[in-house]
């Protein structure tokens, strides 16, 4: 009886948080959802006067545009030749979940090689000067995961937060924060710092970000299961991809929600303060990355999404909305 009483308040509760989110949070910025790609990363090249969006897949896909509402462009592959690390016994080359910055006069762009057996997984780098495809400079390994190991060496994020700083990781023991000395050099006492997740829960994609009006660093991740192209069913309610976010006012945390439960807490339903989830036709967003657009000198969120009204098995869109944090905690905003 009390379990089925539990579900049923969870379930409610689901339902109430669904009706709100659909009435309160806006949908993508027009334009933004005219291509295919999962996990993207922007940035903005001010001589070009262009964007930039990275995606998983085709070596880095890469699509431009000259305003964040489009038309978007697609421009080819950041990486066209894979990477110099290896790829394991099949060769094949997947690259996954880019993070762009800017760092030294050059673009930076870590990317992940997911291997061929779990944890068995790489963090790479390259540098540009301008973000073109052909242009990118492959700097090869950063940060190798075993099987055997207790961290996933993938979705990386470079911050600027006294000296450079990469969080990186995904299920398993969770997600972490480790220093850098350069680019290419992660500190020798890895995984690092302890951020979010744990208990192999489905929390993955953690991204670093202080706004210039905050005192807090937000640490922004997905959690949940994410829809693949010819995957079905989808995945029940509740169960599917979301983005969540604890704040601190020190970059290595503790990272806590709005409850003041820490990120690290394995416990169900996760910790974390919803900042995105299924409303209105946006179904299962994530992959996010979080930047301040130069243009509009607003912060922007972007994420991929799956249409809720199209069939299941469908691709994902390009989703980017603005972020308010007035309140302390970020809102999508119109």
């Amino acid at each position: 009886m009390r379990i089925s009483l539990s579900l049923g308040l969870a379930a409610l509760s689901l339902q109430s948080f669904n009706v709100l989110s659909a009435l309160a949070t806006p949908g993508p910025i027009n334009g933004s959802a005219d291509i295919q790609l999962r996990d993207p990363a922007i940035w903005y090249n001010a001589d070009a006067k262009k964007y930039y969006v990275f995606s998983t897949g085709g070596n880095i896909s890469t699509h431009t545009s000259s305003s964040l509402t489009g038309p978007w462009t697609k421009v080819g592959a950041a990486l066209p030749h894979c990477t110099t690390i290896n790829l394991g016994s099949d060769g094949h080359c997947t690259l996954w979940a880019p993070d762009v910055n800017y760092q030294d006069g050059r673009y930076v762009m870590y990317f992940a090689s997911p291997g061929n057996a779990r944890r068995n997984a790489s963090i790479g780098v390259a540098t540009s000067p301008s973000m073109d495809p052909g242009t990118w400079t492959d700097h090869g390994l950063v940060i190798h995961s075993k099987p055997s190991g207790n961290f996933d060496a993938i979705d990386a994020n470079l911050i600027h937060a006294d000296g450079l700083k990469l969080a990186f990781g995904s299920y398993n023991d969770g997600m972490f924060l480790t220093d850098l000395s350069n680019i290419t050099t992660p500190s020798s006492s890895l995984p690092g710092t302890h951020l979010a997740g744990s208990g192999d829960r489905p929390a993955e994609g953690g991204f670093l970000y202080k706004p210039s009006s905050s005192d807090y660093y937000y640490f922004f991740f997905s959690y949940g299961h994410t829809p693949t192209v010819g995957e079905k069913p989808r995945p029940p309610a509740g169960q599917e991809y979301r983005v969540l976010v604890g704040r601190s006012k020190n970059i290595n945390g503790p990272y806590v929600d709005e409850n003041g439960d820490k990120l690290t807490k394995n416990v169900k339903p996760p910790t974390g303060t919803v900042v995105l989830a299924t409303h209105n036709n946006v179904y299962a967003p994530g992959g996010q990355s979080i930047f301040l657009d130069p243009v509009s000198t607003r912060d922007v969120i972007v994420y991929h999404y799956v249409r809720k009204n199209a069939p299941a098995g469908g691709p994902s869109y390009l989703g980017i909305n603005y972020l308010d944090f007035s309140s302390g905690w970020p809102v999508l905003v119109n």
